[in-house]
């Protein structure tokens, strides 16, 4: 029995300043109300504000991409965003290529897109033809489909995908 091949990777928001900014604002705050002396008007919106950074920030704890690869074509996910995988089979990909991106010019520069979610030059995209999902780094898969759009989908294991792409290609090949 021949062993099916798969590439997975789960990535996750690791970036230290998201979590400084959010300390910092804590802090900022917390001290805030002391500072601006017993004005009692000030405090609900505090309060909000703190609740607000507090959700927020223990949102970031769950964001993940969660990436399979197989014989039968990519599986991703961006939870909580996406509840299943979405799911291209092989038919529809005319090409699939690992590269290295400049994330601010391709997904936080100039042109209409629509961000879902962003982080700094990361998160969800959607431009014309193409849609991103990225955490961090500035490697991604690139699928290109059949109707001419792009989908763009964030790896912190290029060189490892590049190598299970050639060997899932030499397999199909073989067939």
């Amino acid at each position: 029995m021949k062993e099916e091949i798969v590439f997975y990777e789960r990535q996750r928001f690791k970036q230290w300043w998201i979590f400084l900014l959010f300390t910092a604002s804590f802090v900022f705050l917390l001290f805030s109300g002391k500072l601006s002396g017993d004005n009692q008007t000030d405090y609900p919106v505090i309060i909000g504000t703190i609740v607000f950074l507090t959700l927020l920030s223990v949102g970031f704890f769950f964001v993940r991409l969660d990436t399979v690869i197989n014989k039968d074509g990519v599986y991703f996910r961006m939870f909580p965003f996406h509840f299943k995988s979405i799911f291209i089979n092989w038919e529809q990909i005319i090409e699939a290529e690992v590269r290295r991106i400049s994330p601010i010019r391709e997904h936080g520069g100039w042109g209409m897109r629509f961000k879902v979610m962003n982080i700094g030059s990361h998160g969800i995209s959607y431009g014309f033809g193409r849609k991103a999902y990225t955490i961090s780094g500035n490697h991604v898969l690139q699928l290109r489909l059949n109707n001419n759009k792009k989908i763009i989908i964030g790896t912190k294991k290029p060189d490892e995908l590049t190598e299970f792409l050639n060997k899932l290609d030499a397999e199909r090949k073989q067939k």
